[in-house]
């Protein structure tokens, strides 16, 4: 939760908000990762009254939000009764206010459309990390193979090395790093964790010893002294999974080294490995764009499958002059807009560096 957010459980405060500002501004609901406008909204009896024409709601829990200038004022609501007539009723549970600052204006995209043929710009070959998930999940016999050649391959004495994938482990407090931080981490005295003087001054031992450390018990049971622990990336930007290499003697700059270029050659090796991990070249168009995000726009239903809110994609953005640029982002909004057109907003976490140019360059003409 937003650490500037007020959260409002009063019945008479959540009373006011429904009847007196809510009516005042552009209402939506979330269902599961879509957020739709409402066609009406009213509050009486304690509950509130919407009705969507767009889209059925198929769940007994949604959000109730709206944006006030740079807050956002949101509900989590019950489904009490569905009507005949399309109407919901729904019991309000809280309201939580929160800042919501927005980053930087969109530039329009030249010839917009939401055909690709007739937009200017477009995005393909796209990939999302729980679509990753689901293709390591299916193809597990596979992956546990090319898994043990890899392994088989590299021999570093007193060194123990394991690979992990997105798919294997829940809650798995590494892969939760490399999803956040997308680099490496080396602790050369694992004795440190413990060290109160150090754990202020270093933020990712901090958050070594808190979060990843006491999540693994073999580190002690086992006396491991030093850790290793490299992400491997899709196309060096999307992280799958990670390699951990541990020992009970110290490690050094050099184990780093290998072990960093061995996860390189095993980030090579999956990207490349197109029975498994299969971008999609279907063509999405841009609406607008900025140097930290952009939106797309689409109304086959089908493309939905590609994104969720929060998760990491990375795909190729189509330029005019045959220029193109590969980047990665992170799911930020999925909306349902007018005539069943979906809108999904993408903030951009990393972009390759000779597609960053022709993108930089792309949004100065703009």
């Amino acid at each position: 939760m937003n650490h500037n957010a007020d959260k409002i459980i009063d019945k008479e405060l959540i009373k006011v908000i429904f009847e007196e500002r809510l009516p005042l501004l552009k209402v939506f609901v979330k269902i599961k990762d879509i957020s739709i406008p409402v066609e009406s909204f009213k509050y009486e009896n304690d509950c509130v009254i919407i009705s969507i024409h767009q889209h059925g709601i198929d769940t007994d829990n949604v959000i109730i939000y709206a944006r006030n200038n740079e807050r956002i004022i949101a509900s989590h609501a019950n489904l009490k009764r569905k009507n005949n007539d399309n109407t919901y009723i729904f019991e309000p549970s809280d309201v939580i206010i929160f800042d919501a600052n927005r980053k930087e204006e969109r530039s329009i995209v030249e010839n917009r459309n939401i055909s690709t043929s007739t937009s200017s710009i477009y995005i393909s070959n796209i990939i999302s990390d729980f679509l990753i998930n689901e293709s390591f999940t299916a193809s597990r016999r596979r992956v546990d193979f090319i898994k043990e050649a890899i392994i088989e391959k590299i021999s570093l004495e007193n060194i123990l090395i394991k690979i992990t994938l997105l798919n294997e482990l829940h809650n798995d407090e590494r892969m939760k790093f490399f999803m956040s931080e997308r680099k490496p981490y080396f602790f050369k005295n694992l004795k440190d964790v413990f060290n109160s003087e150090k754990l202020k001054t270093d933020p990712e031992l901090k958050r070594y010893a808190l979060s990843i450390y006491p999540s693994d018990s073999t580190l002690e049971d086992m006396k491991i002294v030093s850790e290793i622990s490299v992400p491997l990336l899709y196309k060096f930007m999307l992280p799958f999974g990670y390699i951990k290499a541990v020992s009970q003697e110290a490690l050094t700059d050099n184990d780093f080294t290998v072990i960093r270029k061995f996860g390189m050659s095993v980030s090579t090796l999956f990207s490349n490995e197109k029975s498994l991990i299969k971008n999609s070249e279907e063509k999405i168009a841009v609406i607008d764009l900025s140097n930290h995000g952009l939106g797309i726009i689409f109304k086959d239903k089908r493309m939905i499958k590609h994104f969720k809110d929060n998760c990491l994609i990375i795909f190729t953005v189509f330029l005019p002059e045959e220029k193109q640029t590969t980047m990665l982002c992170i799911v930020r909004n999925i909306s349902l807009i007018q005539n069943f057109i979906y809108r999904v907003g993408c903030e951009i976490l990393n972009i390759e560096s000779i597609g960053e140019v022709n993108y930089s360059e792309y949004l100065e003409r703009l």
